[in-house]
């Protein structure tokens, strides 16, 4: 079971090795990071530590202005749990963290923290402006009686594993390969909300979804899903964006038409996972052109549930 901890510790784990970042997606480079981790951990009888940030430092720093998350907080707990982390440790980020210099934040995370090792990515810095680099760590750590490794980046077709790659495939509507890089697909999660019932006028009842602010959105457009609500899972047809073809909402909307299914379940969670980009948004001039766009998304969805493997 997972210990997840607010805040520097009281007391330091014993014969700890810790990693650290912002594992924003815990995706399968992550994943692989977290591995080794645990290995190197386990043969020293000790504990896998993972040491990361909420708020995300770009939002403290102001270096975003939209969202961009993969992955809530919610989110990113529940996969590092999945993934067997004895304790993870998250600091809130704001300015005065964003101030200490390398030295100050490794004297402060080696006399809270007290690891055995220290294993992170070849490309990791920390400190003000990032201002140290993966060698002034080791030399740093090393000085102390500390072991410093590098973990090599991990690569799926020949390419790095990256949230910022993720973020790029998103944004292009490309939720599969996202979802291979991610290790699991692509989802949204939260609260059904009552909308404007313009699906129900039209015989296709919609359920609203209002997911994290702060949580990147792929595409505008119509994707086949897997809808996930309490102990069902279900085919759906979601439409992320705009709605051109009635208001052109200054918001964006996510909204899925589940299919084979009729309950009302306002203010239920639903969990939305990202199968297949089906087609772009796009504005019709008439309401049958709509209507029989949805029944080919519908049917095109089906199609893709009988070939899954």
């Amino acid at each position: 079971m997972t210990e997840f901890i607010t805040g520097w510790p009281d007391h330091p784990p014993k014969n700890a090795w810790l990693t650290i970042g912002n594992f924003d997606g815990m995706h399968l480079g992550h994943q692989a990071l977290i591995q080794g981790l645990k290995e190197k951990a386990e043969r020293q009888q000790g504990q896998s530590l993972v040491l990361t940030f909420w708020p995300h430092p770009r939002l403290v720093l102001g270096q975003v202005s939209e969202a961009f998350l993969l992955t809530t907080q919610q989110e990113k707990q529940r996969q590092l749990q999945k993934v067997g982390v004895d304790l993870v440790v998250t600091l809130p980020f704001d300015q005065e963290l964003a101030d200490l210099n390398a030295e100050d934040f490794l004297e402060k995370l080696l006399a809270s923290l007290k690891p055995a090792g220290l294993l992170v990515g070849p490309e990791f810095r920390i400190g003000k402006d990032r201002q140290a680099d993966f060698a002034f760590i080791q030399i740093f750590c090393r000085s102390r009686g500390i072991a410093c490794e590098s973990f090599a980046p991990f690569t799926l077709g020949g390419e790095v594993v990256s949230s910022n790659r993720i973020r790029a495939s998103l944004l292009e509507g490309q939720v599969a390969e996202a979802s291979s890089f991610l290790g699991r697909p692509f989802n949204l999660e939260g609260l059904i909300q009552p909308g404007k019932q313009i699906g129900s006028k039209l015989g296709f009842p919609t359920a609203n979804l209002i997911p994290e602010p702060l949580q990147l959105l792929p595409r505008f457009g119509v994707y086949a899903t897997r809808v996930l609500l309490e102990d069902q899972v279900l085919m759906g047809v979601t439409n992320v964006g705009v709605r051109p073809t009635f208001e052109l909402d200054a918001m964006p909307n996510v909204e899925t038409l589940i299919l084979d299914f009729g309950d009302k379940i306002y203010q239920e969670t639903m969990r939305i996972e990202f199968l297949s980009f089906l087609r772009p948004e796009r504005r019709f001039d008439r309401v049958e052109d709509l209507i029989a766009q949805i029944e080919d998304d519908e049917a095109q969805t089906r199609r893709i549930f009988q070939n899954e493997p």
